[in-house]
């Protein structure tokens, strides 16, 4: 534009100034606001631990499920304090943090080292170990919405200290040990809508007191261990071998691939799968009496590769862990003291780290 004038041409200049200031601005504003926002993508929130609200009684070797926005916490045992099997019900309200009081039933058996998984909407809890550890053969459903539990078709035989997962409507059963106590490496099959039970493949490694969860339809058994024949677990101390396998099965297939073990070879141990899709494991046993393990160990499945995660606040083995959203409960267990084993109402809660 052309100066007519000396005041017209300053004010030209100063309008000039002005717009150039104001472009400057504006875009130092939009970058300073790019980059804050790529900086706050991508800051790292790393995994914590809490403590939630303890359970009102100690359990070793239990087992739980999330039910909508509950956990539902089973069977378990207290021995060393001079209880017994459980066949208590206990449920969690995950919002509000607190034990709720409830008019669940109890089980229709004291049970512990039994398995549970939530499907449509019912809980079902399969095999375990009745009184003196003698494995049983029971499946046992409870409604919520009935608010009672009924018996489904007995397993093809007595399992205890197995694992048990859902996937596509079919209820699988892995590994543990028969009514020998001897390790096995079956899979059982069953079908809720025809009440019957089948065998698929075997698991290439049998073993118990493993850990089984599920990530994309595929079915990963890790870890757990092997005694000899005959060999109560009271006397494992020599006997006892735990293994470091993952091992996955494809229902599709029918089939098995072993994948990258663990970093540690551990059994009665927890594990779970939380909404990052990742495997976390959690504490557990390892090799001789009183040896228990605090790490955490985390498994990407994409990558086929394990790493390590913060610690749990307390070690102890026989415990269950159950995932919520981008949190994972863990409960219950047992630990080690001067006058021998004893048993935790514990409930730590495990935050995913974001990114």
């Amino acid at each position: 534009m052309k100066c007519i004038n000396f005041n017209h041409c300053l004010l030209l200049k100063i309008f000039t100034i002005s717009c150039l200031s104001f472009s400057i601005l504006f875009l130092f504003s939009v970058t300073l606001g790019y980059a804050s926002t790529l900086t706050s993508n991508s800051d790292i929130i790393e995994s914590y631990w809490s403590i939630g609200k303890s359970m009102s009684e100690e359990r070793n070797e239990l087992t739980a499920v999330v039910y909508d926005d509950w956990i539902f916490a089973m069977g378990g045992e207290d021995i060393a304090t001079g209880g017994g099997q459980k066949d208590t019900v206990e449920v969690y309200d995950i919002a509000n943090d607190k034990w709720v009081e409830n008019k669940v039933p109890p089980m229709p058996l004291p049970l512990d080292h039994t398995a549970s998984v939530s499907f449509e909407g019912k809980i079902y809890v399969v095999g375990g170990f009745l009184e003196h550890k003698v494995p049983t053969d029971k499946l046992f459903i409870y409604d919520p919405q009935t608010n009672e539990w009924q018996e489904g078709e007995s397993l093809p035989s007595p399992r205890g200290a197995m694992g048990a997962e859902f996937v596509n409507g079919i209820l699988y059963v892995v590994g543990g040990v028969n009514a020998s106590h001897i390790p096995v490496n079956t899979v059982l099959a069953y079908d809720p809508k025809t009440d019957k039970w089948s065998t698929k493949s075997p698991m290439p490694t049998a073993r118990h007191h493993l850990q089984t969860v599920v990530v994309d339809g595929k079915i990963f058994a890790l870890g757990g261990r092997i005694l000899g024949d005959g060999i109560m677990p009271e006397d494992l101390e020599e006997t006892l071998t735990n293994f470091d396998r993952n091992e996955m099965y494809d229902p599709q297939t029918d089939s098995w691939t072993t994948l990258e073990p663990m970093l540690s070879k551990r059994s009665g141990f927890a594990a779970a799968v939380p909404s990052d899709g990742n495997i976390y494991v959690f504490g557990g046993q390892g090799v001789g009496r009183g040896k228990l393990m605090d790490t955490v160990e985390k498994y990407d499945p994409l990558l086929n590769k394990w790493t390590v995660e913060k610690s749990i606040p307390k070690a102890r083995a026989g415990l269950i862990a159950v995932s919520f959203n981008d949190r994972i409960f863990v409960l219950g267990g047992q630990y080690f003291g001067d006058s021998g084993a004893i048993p935790l109402n514990l409930n730590e809660i495990f935050h995913i780290g974001k990114h």
